[in-house]
């Protein structure tokens, strides 16, 4: 189960694993950036893959589950399951490079790459051993994918959309629950030992 910080942190496994897979490929030294609205607006100014998160969603299909009670707590705790969409973009101004590097990325993917705690530990002590995310291909039509770029700051770029899906956020913990109130039924007409 993860906290916030796992959204940044799977888009640093991705950019990770890109930079490791993608020079024996490509025959260079590319790296991969994750890329903020500012740098998308400024354009490239390397050699580079970009990595653009334009979309966080909750994963309809995960809805409605809940988390074992943490100690002292005895309800449940809804987990909130979201779905991450990124555009990898060919960041360079040369066409071979841009081209290379997305066309590089989208075989290291292939049809499903799957990070887990050995790649996100780092990012967020909170991951466990059963957690794990899926990085695939997002349908998209031209059309769409020409709209998302309408409304981003900067000018079309040659990329392709991906799902980075599910990564499940615990909820925010709250203070300590006290003790478990009980009720007292005094019967009508009489008082207890103590009152006066």
């Amino acid at each position: 189960m993860a906290g916030h910080r796992a959204v940044l942190g799977v888009l640093q496994a991705l950019k990770e694993r890109l930079d490791v897979r993608m020079p024996p490929l490509t025959g260079g030294s590319p790296k991969a950036l994750v890329l903020g609205s500012q740098t998308l607006a400024a354009g490239p100014s390397g050699e580079n893959l970009g990595i653009y998160l334009h979309r966080i969603a909750i994963d309809p299909f995960a809805r409605n589950r809940y988390l074992a009670p943490a100690p002292p707590q005895r309800t449940p705790r809804p987990e909130l399951p979201v779905n991450l969409h990124v555009l990898l973009i060919g960041w360079s101004v040369k066409n071979e490079t841009e081209i290379g590097y997305l066309a590089a990325a989208m075989q290291i993917i292939g049809g499903a790459l799957t990070l887990d705690v050995s790649h996100l530990a780092s990012a967020d002590a909170t991951w466990d051993d059963h957690d794990s995310v899926q990085v695939m291909p997002e349908e998209m039509s031209t059309e769409d994918l020409m709209r998302l770029w309408d409304s981003l700051p900067g000018d079309y770029r040659l990329s392709t959309p991906y799902l980075i899906k599910t990564l499940r956020l615990a909820p925010d913990l709250s203070a300590d629950e006290g003790p478990l109130v009980r009720s007292v039924l005094i019967p009508a007409g009489t008082l207890p030992e103590d009152a006066p």
